[in-house]
């Protein structure tokens, strides 16, 4: 470490003791992030606001409550992805050691689900678990993984994957509004290629452990909504690669886009997927579709970081989302029940109103003017023939 990162490295662990968030934010964003392993077990328990709820889930992971808990109906899925966990990282060590962090893994998952039940699994949310678990250790990370689920994964962590697919349409309104010519040739490409990276933050796609935590430094910093704008940001820097490929082979196109370069200038993405968020925030994408997200969206809810919400505040918003969620699909259910009944309907309907129409009018004692003039009608029209 040269003299430039020993600084830079007084300044986080000040930062960090001083509980200095604005100073911390700006460190974990610089060139090199947080640096080290070591700096960073202070410094994101900070930025993921682990002080709000430290003790109670340090007190729950330590007494093992949750082991007494219902068991979650996703266990068996997540003990088949923790058995196929550390594969690119940490390298060198024994199967022994090995087995100890997949069991630590385990017991993060599992003691999350069963402590929030509302929340569902998700396939590489073990690489999420994974990354905070190497860097934090099994303790801290008790109190940053259900932290990061509820506010920062939530719309990727419920009954269905809808609120999910709005964020891949994010993305795409983010390219859009960047570079139109690219957003046009990849417009047949399905917008799901955004789901590797951007639900495990990265974590499934980047294989080398340095680069996820420098990541996980300016993702833990901001938003959730800028790893939608990180993945935009790579998606364009590849846009001479895209447009090389034929626009209408949509299934090599969408391979292609969802595939993260493993060879990443990730200070350089980092700044401009800054630049890329100032220049076309949320609210100003095309196709108003920050709007017709969910108010309760974690987009949406968790967009101050410097003051996050307690566990407790995430949980009734989380279940507010759950409920917001079952009213859209039962609306959609209805609106494709009366399309598929529409003529029918429109039937019924007609024959409603003539019947309200000559109540009206015998009630009203306009029905015989009504019949005089269609038998004046019918008399011309009879003449006229």
């Amino acid at each position: 470490m040269d003299q430039q990162d020993r600084e830079k490295g007084q300044s986080i662990e000040q930062a960090c003791t001083q509980g200095d968030f604005n100073t911390l934010v700006k460190l974990a964003t610089s060139a090199g992030g947080l640096l080290t392993d070591e700096l960073r077990r202070q410094a994101w328990p900070i930025l993921l606001g682990d002080r709000v709820d430290s003790g109670a889930s340090e007190q729950q992971q330590s007494n093992q409550v949750w082991r007494e808990l219902p068991r979650h109906p996703d266990e068996d899925q997540v003990q088949l992805d923790v058995d196929r966990a550390f594969v690119y990282y940490p390298k060198d060590e024994s199967e022994q050691s090995l087995d100890k962090r997949k069991t630590e893994l385990s017991n993060l998952i599992v003691s999350t689900l069963r402590s929030h039940p509302m929340l569902s699994y998700f396939q590489s949310y073990h690489d999420v678990v994974q990354v905070l678990l190497l860097v934090l250790g099994e303790h801290h990370a008790a109190v940053a993984v259900p932290r990061i689920s509820l506010l920062r994964l939530r719309d990727y962590m419920l009954p269905t994957i809808s609120p999910a697919r709005k964020h891949f349409e994010l993305v795409s309104a983010i390219v859009k509004a960047a570079d139109p010519e690219l957003a046009d040739h990849i417009a047949e490409a399905e917008n799901s290629f955004a789901l590797s990276a951007t639900h495990s933050l990265f974590a499934h796609d980047i294989q080398n452990y340095g680069d996820i935590a420098r990541v996980y430094d300016f993702l833990l910093s901001h938003e959730p909504v800028m790893s939608l704008y990180l993945f935009s940001t790579i998606t364009i820097s590849r846009r001479a690669e895209l447009l090389e490929m034929p626009a209408d082979e949509s299934d090599i196109l969408t391979f292609m886009i969802s595939k993260v370069p493993q060879t990443l200038e990730i200070d350089e993405l980092i700044q401009n997927t800054l630049t890329l968020f100032r220049n076309h925030p949320p609210a100003k994408l095309p196709g108003f579709v920050w709007w017709r997200l969910s108010p309760y969206s974690v987009l949406k809810t968790s967009r101050n970081v410097s003051q996050p919400h307690s566990l407790k505040d995430a949980e009734i918003l989380c279940q507010k989302q759950i409920q917001h969620l079952r009213r859209e699909e039962l609306l959609q259910k209805r609106v494709k029940l009366l399309y598929l009944y529409r003529r029918p309907v429109a039937s019924l309907t007609a024959t409603l109103l003539v019947g309200v129409v000559s109540f009206w009018l015998r009630r009203s004692g306009q029905d015989r003017f009504i019949l005089s003039l269609l038998s004046s009608a019918f008399h011309y029209l009879s003449r006229r023939t």
